[in-house]
């Protein structure tokens, strides 16, 4: 028979609850992961740092490793990107003395004198300047509405855009393979987006500091592989630039500060790269003292007074009236 279950019956509690093991090969295995714990926590590392110390281990690092420290996690992004301009400039003081003076930022027309900028962005002048801005197949213009267009910022837009395209190629160049031709006057779209991507690159460098000394580190890469491969060449007399492999091995441009070939020329196109050694511009070798003199420091200040003299010679110059014709 069933029994029937009345309102009165309590129902079951259930008291399972696990075995405390109290062995002591266990009490061992906890002891020894307690130990290794405590050990871990003890350890110092760069996580754990205050903000003013893990900035200085930060400045030791190279731009590139820098961005993969900032893909870490939340903290570390967020610390190398609020103090980018302070870690990119002591990184360019520590390893790009020399290609910050020959690779200068060019101007953002934002900082301009108000007065001038009417001046600069003038179509006339703008028509007046395509020998110097036209569109190379392996650099992006200068958008006249964001970066200074002086004759020296415009020579120092086009600067960084080459060093990278010089930049992309150095495989290429380092196995022997032909950089692609590109079709004259034709528009490709391969090469439309990598220049693009360059433009982009650069256009960061202009607020960051960070991103500039990227793409210093960027050239300096190419400038060391490119003496590499000249200094192999036995078929080269040209004078070459002195480097050793400690020289190399340092991730700085102090070697350049030997004497060495001028490099003066931009490389119009990219048949130019197979014989580019070492692109340094804006500096030349004075020979009596020995040493090198950056010759931009300046130019962009008396290239605005320029602009602003001949804005003022063609407002003197348009006339007021119609000059009367003779007849004889």
């Amino acid at each position: 028979m069933q029994r029937d279950i009345s309102d009165d019956d309590e129902p079951l509690e259930d008291l399972t609850a696990a075995i405390t093991l109290h062995s002591k090969r266990t009490e061992r295995m906890q002891r020894r992961k307690a130990t290794k714990d405590r050990k871990e926590s003890e350890k110092m590392n760069i996580a754990g740092l205050p903000t003013e110390i893990a900035l200085e281990v930060l400045e030791l690092l190279s731009p590139s490793d820098l961005f993969r420290v900032s893909a870490v996690n939340r903290r570390f992004r967020d610390l190398v990107f609020a103090n980018a301009n302070v870690i990119g400039e002591e990184i360019i003081r520590q390893r790009y003395t020399i290609l910050s003076k020959c690779f200068p930022l060019p101007t953002l027309l934002a900082k301009v004198e108000p007065t001038i900028q009417p001046m600069l962005t003038d179509p006339k002048r703008q028509k007046q300047l395509s020998i110097h801005n036209k569109p190379y197949q392996h650099v992006q213009p200068p958008d006249s509405h964001l970066v200074c267009t002086c004759l020296t910022c415009i020579l120092t837009w086009n600067n960084l855009g080459l060093v990278l395209d010089f930049g992309h190629w150095q495989l290429n160049l380092d196995n022997g393979e032909p950089i692609p031709m590109l079709p004259r006057g034709q528009v490709v779209q391969w090469n439309q987006d990598l220049i693009n991507r360059h433009e982009r690159m650069t256009r960061k460098a202009l607020g960051n500091r960070l991103w500039y000394a990227r793409i210093l580190e960027i050239h300096l890469d190419s400038t060391v592989k490119s003496i590499k491969r000249h200094a192999k060449n036995k078929g080269n007399k040209r004078k070459h630039v002195e480097m050793t492999e400690e020289d190399a091995a340092t991730g700085t441009d102090h070697f350049l500060e030997k004497a060495g070939p001028l490099s003066l020329e931009f490389p119009f196109q990219r048949d130019e790269y197979y014989m580019l050694e070492a692109y340094l511009p804006n500096r030349w070798w004075r020979k009596d003292e020995q040493r090198w003199i950056y010759t931009i420091v300046g130019q962009h200040e008396h290239d605005l007074e320029l602009v602003v003299r001949l804005a003022s010679r063609d407002v003197t110059a348009t006339p007021t009236s119609r000059p009367s014709i003779r007849v004889a």
